[in-house]
């Protein structure tokens, strides 16, 4: 019995959630991004769509579909990273 595709299935679904992580540190630390396309936050997202991808190319099944369904959630860095701008521009100290 091979274990591998729920643990690469389980690491995809962990992915999705950090970009997310990223943007709430940087929000915290009131940390700016100086590059827009090339941030920690967006490569963590791509690095998600492509570690997904592959499993879905590997797997073919309807549970790594639905690995996608986490699509919003891995990439609400747009909207975070106004949230971020926002408080580096009027909150700071």
């Amino acid at each position: 019995m091979d274990n591998r595709p729920n643990s690469v299935a389980t690491l995809c679904v962990a992915l999705a959630f950090v970009p997310g992580t990223i943007a709430v540190v940087y929000i915290h630390f009131d940390l700016g991004t100086s590059r827009v396309l090339f941030n920690p936050i967006t490569l963590a997202a791509l690095f998600w769509l492509i570690v997904t991808s592959l499993h879905y190319r590997h797997t073919r099944t309807r549970s790594a579909a639905w690995i996608f369904a986490l699509f919003p959630i891995a990439f609400t860095e747009p909207f975070l990273l106004l949230c971020l701008w926002i408080s580096v521009k009027y909150f700071s100290k």
